[in-house]
């Protein structure tokens, strides 16, 4: 027999939403775009005939209909993720996606998303390694690789993920001590140094109109994660990278004294073996790391 069912597409969109109560947070969580979600919903709504939300400008709501079509379905995709969890418990043939990246970049940034994009493609395994220069894919034996460069001089087979736009930041204790309430008050704090860039502190003075040497040196770090973890303990003020810094930010952890920030000459960059730039895993992976990245830039903090 036939089964009538709906676009199962439209479905899961549907499901999602509802269940957050919100098209942003269902296409977050299915790796679309909001408007796909909008979309995919106004597509089930045509298919039963049926209004299922009632769309206010602040809020999202269930009709009754909506509601009750809610409670049906979840019970069906809870069997479905059921029986497909146990059904891939006993196949770990996962294919591996092997990652080598800045260790400040998958530390801060990738990991905590990790579970984000397994969600999105249960079918890859992560692997991640660390590393710096112009790739080796022969030794790492990596699908991808993620390095900072200067963007006059990158690769001409890397792809820019996104220009590096430095910012400056600094713990709320350290500041509730020594507030910032003007340019001139920066001379009155250490300042965290970056060993892989010696010129980035004078170079960030000079478009302020101020001597560096008015300030005193803080701990110099190789790596921006150290110099965050020394942000967050109140041993000075530092330059990081906005995307870097956004959760700290979001939580109040962290200031943007200011909002003072400088784009830098460098670049961040990917790129693949020739022979494995058009693999499905590695498109996929492309993709989301594009799209995720941009949600983490931070516009204006000023």
């Amino acid at each position: 027999m036939r089964r009538n069912l709906p676009p199962l597409n439209s479905v899961k969109a549907f499901e999602a939403a509802a269940r957050q109560l919100s098209f942003t947070a269902a296409a977050e969580e299915l790796c679309v775009t909001q408007s796909a979600i909008s979309k995919q919903i106004k597509q089930l709504e045509l298919y039963i005939g049926e209004q299922l939300f009632e769309r206010t400008p602040n809020q999202l709501i269930l009709t009754d209909k909506g509601s009750r079509y809610l409670a049906v379905i979840s019970v069906a995709m809870d069997s479905i993720d059921q029986a497909t969890a146990e059904l891939k418990r006993s196949d770990k043939s996962r294919e591996s996606l092997r990652l080598d990246m800045l260790p400040s970049l998958s530390s801060i940034w990738l990991i905590p998303r990790l579970q984000q994009f397994e969600h999105c493609y249960p079918e890859l395994n992560v692997e991640l390694i660390s590393g710096e220069g112009i790739p080796d894919f022969v030794a790492s034996e990596a699908d991808l690789a993620i390095r900072c460069f200067k963007q006059d001089s990158a690769p001409a087979k890397a792809d820019l993920l996104l220009p590096e736009r430095l910012l400056l930041v600094a713990s709320a204790e350290l500041i509730k001590r020594k507030p910032i309430r003007q340019i001139e008050d920066l001379t009155q704090h250490k300042l965290l140094a970056q060993t892989t860039r010696p010129a980035m502190w004078q170079t960030f003075f000079q478009q302020l109109n101020l001597n560096p040497e008015l300030c005193d040196p803080g701990i110099a770090a190789q790596h921006f994660f150290m110099s965050l973890q020394s942000v967050k303990e109140g041993l000075g003020i530092a330059l990081i990278p906005d995307f870097l810094v956004q959760s700290e930010l979001e939580t109040g952890q962290l200031v943007a004294p200011l909002g003072l920030s400088m784009v830098s000459s460098f670049g961040y960059y990917l790129s693949a073996p020739e022979h494995k730039r058009h693999q499905l895993k590695v498109r996929q992976f492309s993709q989301w790391l594009v799209d995720n990245l941009a949600r983490s830039q931070i516009i204006d903090r000023g």
